[in-house]
C-alpha cells in the first residue's frame, strides 16, 4: 500500500523541516480533497497520513468517501491544526486499525460534529481572531465566546430525529445550541460530548435550550468540561434535565439555522439533513504518541 503524507502548510503548527519523500503540500481550501479524491481513483489503496487540523482532516475524508474508497483506503492523522478536536476521540478508540463511522449533512461527508448556534457562531468568530491577529488553539476559541456572549442569542429550531431504536422524536423550542456529535471534542477542548464512540453507528444529538447570560455563565464551564451529562448513566444530569435534551440518533432534519458549522469549518446554511454513515472508513492510528488531554 502506497503512502502518502498530506501537509497543510497554513495549520496551526506550520510546515517541519525534512518532509518526508512521498507528500503533498496542499495549496489552498479545497485543494486536499481534490487530491485525495483523484489519488483514490488512481489507486484506492492509497494509505493517507493527514498532518494538519480538523479542516485538513475534513476534506481528506471527503476525498475518500466522495471517490468511493472508503472500504480501501486507510487514513492517518498528526495533529497540526488550531484545534485538533477529531484526533482526541480517535486515538481513544480500541485497537490501532479500524472502521468508523462518518456522517452526510446536506451531501457534504463529515467526521466529528455539526455544530448549531452559539457553538457555530464561536467557531466562526474564533476562524476571524486567526485570520485577523494570528491568534489561534484553545485562545481563538476562549475569545470568541466573549466576543459572543455579547451579541443576541437564541434561535427558534424545528427539529425531527430518528432515535437510534427507530422511532421519531420532534420538538421545536427557542435554543442556545444544537450539536450533532460523532467524536467528543470540539472548540479546541470542549468535550461536548463524552458518550460519543465513533465506532457504534449512531450519532448524539445535544439540544440546549435558550437561557440568560447569567444562567449561561453557570453552564458554560460543565460544557467545557464534559459534566452536562452523567458519566454513569450516559444522560443529562437530573437538575439540567430542563434545560438539556441529549438523544442518540440515527438521522435529522433541522431548520431555523443561522449557519452551520461541520468540522469547524462554517457553512452559510440555515437547514440540515443528517444522517450517519457506519463504518464507512478505515482508521490507522498514527505510530507517533500524541497525547490526547
Amino acid at each position: 500500500m502506497k503512502t502518502i503524507h498530506i501537509f497543510n502548510p497554513a495549520a496551526g503548527n506550520g510546515i517541519k523541516d525534512n518532509l518526508p519523500e512521498n507528500h503533498y503540500l496542499t495549496k489552498s481550501a479545497g485543494d486536499c480533497r481534490h487530491f485525495v479524491a483523484e489519488t483514490c481513483r488512481e489507486n484506492p489503496e492509497t494509505h493517507f497520513v493527514v498532518h494538519g487540523g480538523d479542516g485538513t482532516l475534513n476534506e481528506a475524508v471527503s476525498g475518500i468517501i466522495e471517490s468511493d474508497a472508503g472500504k480501501t483506503a486507510h487514513l492517518t492523522v498528526i495533529p497540526a491544526g488550531s484545534g485538533n478536536d477529531t484526533v482526541k476521540s480517535l486515538n481513544a478508540m480500541a485497537g490501532d486499525d479500524f472502521f468508523i463511522d462518518l456522517y452526510d449533512c446536506n451531501g457534504r461527508y463529515g467526521i466529528n460534529m455539526i455544530n448549531i448556534g452559539f457553538d457555530c457562531n464561536v467557531a466562526a468568530s474564533a476562524s476571524g481572531f486567526k485570520k485577523k491577529y494570528g491568534i489561534a488553539g484553545s485562545l481563538s476559541y476562549i475569545l470568541g465566546v466573549f466576543s459572543e456572549f455579547f451579541k443576541p442569542f437564541g434561535w427558534h429550531f424545528k427539529i425531527s430525529a430518528t432515535l437510534a431504536d427507530g422511532s421519531l422524536w420532534e420538538t421545536e423550542d427557542d435554543c442556545l445550541l444544537c450539536c450533532v456529535c460523532n467524536g467528543q471534542w470540539c472548540g479546541g477542548g470542549f468535550h461536548t460530548s463524552p458518550p460519543s464512540d465513533m465506532t457504534d453507528g449512531v450519532l448524539e444529538l445535544m439540544l440546549v435550550k435558550k437561557v440568560s447570560r447569567l444562567k449561561f455563565l453557570t453552564l458554560i464551564g460543565k460544557y467545557k468540561a464534559g459534566e452536562l451529562i452523567d458519566p454513569k448513566t450516559k444522560e443529562v444530569i437530573p437538575s439540567l434535565a430542563h434545560l438539556v435534551t441529549y438523544k442518540r440518533i440515527t438521522a435529522l432534519k433541522m431548520e431555523g439555522a443561522p449557519q452551520l458549522c461541520l468540522d469547524g469549518e462554517i457553512v452559510q446554511e440555515h437547514s440540515a439533513e443528517i444522517r450517519i454513515l457506519p463504518h464507512a472508513m478505515q482508521y490507522q492510528k498514527s505510530e507517533t504518541v500524541i497525547e490526547t488531554v
